[in-house]
């Protein structure tokens, strides 16, 4: 449904800076005729780019190019003009100034967005996506942002929320209308085998979408080893900066020190730690405490090692989770060596970060977290926890619905479940009205009252 809003909003699509052009959007029901009050040649009320001359109080200010946009074919649903002026940050500001003093508003943090969504231009998952195109860190995580934004990546979720709908629609015509017997696909095996194949497309987008987290926030890489054996170094060889303190004096790292590297296809979130040893210095020991409990939350740990001496007490805090042993300072390590060391360790690299050789080290994590096959899964993509965890819910209501249905339990009961999953659904897409959807499907396709 399409709302229309009595006001009229404005706003810099670009920063204010200085630079070759600056652009100033409005949007609403009065944008044509609020910028017209500022040039002398009234614009024509279609989609064009149009050449004006803007003026305050008669006196020329700019030349500009203005773009514009009648309702529907604009991004907000609304009449929107977008002017292309020259970027002084002086002359931005004295143009949204008239713009403002001829009945323009100043529009809210994410305004733009929410008018587009408000009439119905795009969903949440849409408008969640373009947040995240705008915050993209890596290269794949931009291609995944834009098929979010521009909803191309929505169609499975459209599909899963469509046979929902249709699956309800029998079991309520069979209810409410029950001389309409010719209905096919009605018998509890067949509807239970409709929703195993719709919980099966929910679980697919949900295995992809937890890995997709990680390239959007960032994989939490945590360097793990003794003092002294190049953590710092390896931290600054990595962001390629001096931004770990590296001396010859054990415990020099005492807190956590924090930084990022990105990828093509995914980014590290890269914590320097405590060395771990045993000590009776009160500041390094909650160091070492702090650096002990990262090991839960870490989604990779690299743990550092000094020329193979490797403390088992601590590779076995780490087995459970995803690992790589680095080997530090092995040029004086023999291709022998290296050899048999691979055989006892898994996953085991050798480098000297003192002197930025780390080549091997990268090979590894950009091995192990690749993510070359994720645009090949055609399947939707979600990109927010709180969504993941409704797609969960939304199975676990499926679950339940094809359990009760193969028991022979109530339909009735069945329907709350299945009403549960499609609520759950509707709300990730930002649609409240799930009975109206129900009752135009049920019309529409099985032609009550013909």
């Amino acid at each position: 449904m399409i709302l229309k809003f009595n006001d009229t909003i404005v706003a810099p699509a670009t920063k204010l800076a200085k630079q070759a052009i600056s652009i100033i959007r409005l949007s609403g029901p009065e944008a044509f005729e609020i910028v017209n009050k500022i040039i002398k040649k009234p614009l024509q009320v279609n989609n064009s780019q149009q050449l004006r001359k803007i003026y305050e109080d008669d006196q020329l200010i700019d030349e500009a190019l203005l773009i514009t946009f009648v309702e529907t074919k604009s991004f907000t649903g609304e009449f929107v003009v977008e002017i292309n002026c020259h970027g002084g940050i002086l002359l931005a500001n004295k143009i949204l100034a008239l713009l403002i003093k001829n009945g323009a508003r100043m529009a809210l943090n994410g305004e733009f967005s929410q008018r587009a969504f408000m009439n119905g231009k795009i969903d949440l998952l849409q408008a969640e996506g373009i947040n995240n195109l705008i915050e993209s860190r890596n290269n794949l995580a931009i291609k995944i942002n834009a098929l979010n934004a521009t909803g191309s990546n929505n169609q499975n979720i459209l599909k899963i929320k469509e046979n929902l709908i249709d699956v309800i629609s029998k079991i309520q015509t069979t209810i409410d209308y029950p001389e309409y017997d010719d209905i096919e696909g009605l018998s509890p095996a067949e509807l239970a085998e409709s929703l195993a194949k719709t919980k099966s497309e929910v679980e697919k987008i949900i295995e992809v979408s937890q890995r997709v987290l990680k390239i959007n926030d960032g994989i939490n890489t945590l360097i793990l080893g003794e003092p002294n054996v190049g953590k710092s170094s390896l931290l600054n060889a990595l962001l390629n900066e001096d931004k770990a303190i590296v001396t010859d004096i054990k415990g020099t790292t005492r807190d956590i020190i924090e930084g990022q590297i990105n990828f093509d296809n995914f980014s590290l979130n890269l914590i320097d730690t405590a060395g771990i040893r045993k000590t009776t210095n009160k500041i390094e020991k909650i160091g070492i405490e702090k650096s002990l409990k990262l090991i839960d939350t870490a989604d990779l740990i690299l743990l550092v090692v000094d020329s193979l001496l490797i403390n088992q007490e601590i590779y076995q805090k780490i087995q459970n989770k995803q690992h790589i042993v680095v080997v530090n300072k092995a040029k004086s390590l023999s291709d022998t060596v290296k050899t048999q060391a691979k055989k006892e360790y898994n996953n085991i690299v050798f480098i000297n970060a003192i002197d930025a050789d780390i080549e091997e080290l990268l090979q590894k994590i950009k091995q192990i977290w690749a993510n070359d096959d994720i645009l090949q899964a055609e399947t939707t993509i979600i990109t927010n926890i709180d969504n993941i965890g409704s797609l969960k819910r939304a199975a676990a209501s499926l679950d339940t619905a094809i359990v009760n249905l193969n028991s022979q339990i109530g339909i009735d009961i069945v329907m709350v479940d299945l009403y549960e999953s499609l609520n759950t659904i509707n709300t990730m897409l930002g649609i409240v009205d799930t009975d109206e959807e129900v009752i135009n499907n049920t019309f529409r396709k099985y032609c009550l009252g013909k």
